[in-house]
């Protein structure tokens, strides 16, 4: 049920405790303090949440041990190694030492930039990530992927760091622009094509995405909270598994290979997170049908739901972008002996891992701009 806590422990040894609460940001100090932390802790935050209505609570935790918050400015385009040098700065300044801690609130860029500098400040320290938009919670603030882009590519440097508590509040999403709510709800979709048999409060979570998209996009925490915890326990269940991608963790990139390709070869400046993943998720789809892996009912359920999610950007590329899309194909991590690996869907729930053909990977960027 949303209001939950679960706690998830890696074959590594690392544990992260996951807390879903509307009104959690408020508790951030004690939460802190329930798993063990004790010394000078540093709370990084975006600094757009201070011209929020999340300003006064954030504000209020300068009387914890987490001090004064550490607003950054970051976006796509700040998502660089600098970046990461100025909040590891940022930590030492604060006298953080390794009994600190750091807490990271805001999007997946504060998130994935400050538990990268978590990881390689004093060779580590513990952190906390508190994800503010719905594309974070129901993805990059639970699983320790952390890290930054280079030129070449996204997410091409970085580092596993496990959080040790991660907090979900429903709330935190009233306050987003419709956009970023509609790019979030394409990573809970993703989650739901993957796992569509999970129980969401009492009815499975892909009927659960049917029922309640729009809702969800308007804010209303109660269609909101219950996708979230859904997102986050299926993703539980992938990542203490298989902590470092080695194997099922990949199921995770579906719609990813495109929407990555698509952000890189626009500069991130077009598309959203969110907008990328679901047009990839198009030319997932196309490709599942396309190598014959899908029967026709559950491509067109799944085809009904990722054609309602909005995406405002425009998604018409000259042939200049169409063919930066591609070289960022031939770039991607997951590249092997010149194909590209696409998760494809057998079945809804039922991910597979598929090396593709340059040609199809241009037939499949067709479809998801189509």
């Amino acid at each position: 049920m949303p209001g939950g806590d679960l706690e998830i422990e890696f074959r590594s040894g690392a544990l992260t405790r996951c807390i879903f609460q509307p009104g959690a940001l408020q508790r951030l100090g004690e939460l802190c303090a329930s798993v063990g932390f004790a010394g000078t802790g540093a709370l990084v935050c975006d600094v757009r949440l201070l011209a929020t209505p999340w300003r006064e609570a954030l504000l209020a935790l300068e009387s914890t041990r987490l001090g004064a918050p550490i607003p950054r400015p970051v976006s796509e385009a700040r998502k660089v190694l600098a970046e990461v040098e100025e909040i590891c700065d940022a930590l030492s300044a604060r006298g953080v030492q390794r009994d600190g801690f750091v807490v990271a609130v805001g999007g997946g860029v504060l998130t994935d930039l400050a538990g990268f500098a978590a990881a390689i400040y004093l060779r580590g320290v513990p952190w906390v990530s508190v994800p503010t938009t719905l594309l974070a919670q129901a993805d990059a603030g639970l699983g320790g992927k952390t890290g930054a882009n280079l030129r070449s590519g996204k997410n091409l440097i970085g580092a596993f760091h496990q959080p040790r508590l991660v907090v979900c509040d429903a709330a935190l999403l009233t306050t987003l622009p419709a956009r970023e709510r509609w790019s979030g709800l394409a990573e809970v979709v993703k989650c739901a094509l993957l796992d569509p048999a999970r129980d969401s409060s009492g009815v499975s979570f892909l009927d659960r995405c049917e029922r309640d998209l729009e809702r969800a996009a308007t804010g209303e925490t109660d269609a909101l909270a219950p996708l979230i915890e859904s997102c986050a326990r299926y993703k539980a269940d992938i990542v203490a598994r298989d902590e470092r991608e080695g194997g099922m963790r990949a199921f995770l990139n579906l719609g990813h290979t495109v929407g990555h390709a698509l952000e890189a070869a626009t500069g991130y400046a077009r598309f959203t997170h969110g907008e990328a993943v679901a047009l990839g998720l198009r030319g997932t789809l196309w490709l599942s049908r396309a190598r014959g892996l899908i029967d026709e009912p559950a491509l067109q359920r799944a085809s009904r739901l990722v054609a309602r999610l909005k995406i405002a950007a425009d998604r018409r590329l000259d042939e200049p972008e169409r063919s930066a899309v591609l070289a960022a194909l031939a770039h991607d991590k997951k590249v092997r002996g010149g194909r590209v690996r696409f998760v494809l869907l057998k079945a809804l729930g039922a991910p597979v891992v598929v090396e593709v053909e340059p040609q199809e990977c241009v037939r499949a960027v067709e479809a998801s701009l189509a």
